[in-house]
């Protein structure tokens, strides 16, 4: 009886889906967190776990309370799942490449600061390409458009990896912001006198670099972790902060108080090199690259205000 049931095990098949979900748990170190970046259910990712260690013969992870802990036999199988993973995204990409249908979907990803003077163009591209099923993903980290997070990406650095393509559309200007209200009757010029809208401490980029230079010694009336809540703690009057154009210049109730030359940077539309020629990517990349370089002044910061 035991000799049939290791036969059956040496003979089950270890599907790509089940493999792929292991590595969501070993990347993300448990289920409900895998769960959430693979977009299933909780109980799905335990059966498929289940099934996979059941076809496999062996127990690949081990629970620690809250945690998923790999087995030596799980961190095989991570490591060849991760290779196929390179495998199946690559001819994803290559066989999309060759779709030259202005249908189906696409996935662009962008800045959360610059989505107000973007949603304006997304509306007109949904009216003039409706065939296109177009998803935003908005955050301010960069995705990965190699493991398909993405399909083209507005994305703010110095230079793009070589393995995407694109051009570069404008410079991203950045000023300091506060509500006219909270201005009135305040000297706006003594940027250290002022109340400031501030990252949590573990953030690391240009914005808080620059503040621990400019203003080391102001007082930080609240740390945010995302623009959005930099715009509604602005809108509440708390303090000023340090904000892209493309965000400030558009609020008729702020105020630009100082433009900081020093914090700058390009912003690029790219695409993965093997997804370049299919026909919807290209499409919404000539389509955002056309309507951002219209519309420079607005980014680099030299609009009228």
């Amino acid at each position: 009886m035991v000799q049939k049931q290791t036969s059956a095990k040496r003979g089950s098949k270890l599907a790509w889906d089940d493999l792929r979900i292991a590595l969501g748990v070993a990347r993300e170190g448990s289920i409900r967190a895998a769960a959430r970046a693979l977009g299933v259910s909780h109980s799905t990712v335990l059966r498929r776990i289940r099934e996979l260690e059941g076809a496999a013969g062996v127990r690949l992870f081990e629970r620690k309370a809250d945690t998923y802990e790999l087995t030596s036999a799980g961190e095989d199988v991570r490591d060849t799942a991760a290779d196929l993973e390179d495998v199946v995204l690559a001819l994803e990409r290559r066989v999309d490449g060759l779709d030259l249908r202005l249908s189906g979907p696409v996935r662009v990803a962008l800045a959360d600061p610059l989505l107000p003077a973007l949603l304006p163009v997304f509306r007109s591209f949904a009216r003039t390409y409706p065939d296109i099923d177009l998803t935003l993903t908005v955050a301010l980290g960069y995705v990965d458009l190699a493991q398909r997070e993405a399909d083209v990406a507005l994305r703010i650095a110095d230079a793009p990896p070589p393995d995407l393509v694109g051009r570069r559309v404008a410079d991203i200007a950045c000023a300091v912001y506060g509500s006219k209200r909270y201005l009135r009757g305040k000297r706006p010029r003594k940027l250290a006198s002022l109340d400031w809208i501030g990252w949590p401490r573990e953030v690391h980029s240009a914005f808080p670099r620059w503040m621990a230079e400019r203003v080391p010694d102001a007082r930080i009336a609240l740390r945010v972790d995302s623009s959005w809540s930099v715009r509604d703690a602005i809108d509440a009057d708390i303090g000023v902060a340090l904000l892209p154009c493309a965000l400030g210049d558009l609020r008729p109730t702020w105020q630009r108080i100082e433009l900081i030359p020093e914090v700058r940077a390009p912003l690029w539309i790219l695409t993965h090199r093997d997804l370049r020629a299919t026909a919807r990517v290209r499409i919404l990349r000539d389509f955002l690259g056309d309507a951002i370089t219209t519309h420079r002044d607005l980014y680099e910061g030299r609009r009228k205000v």
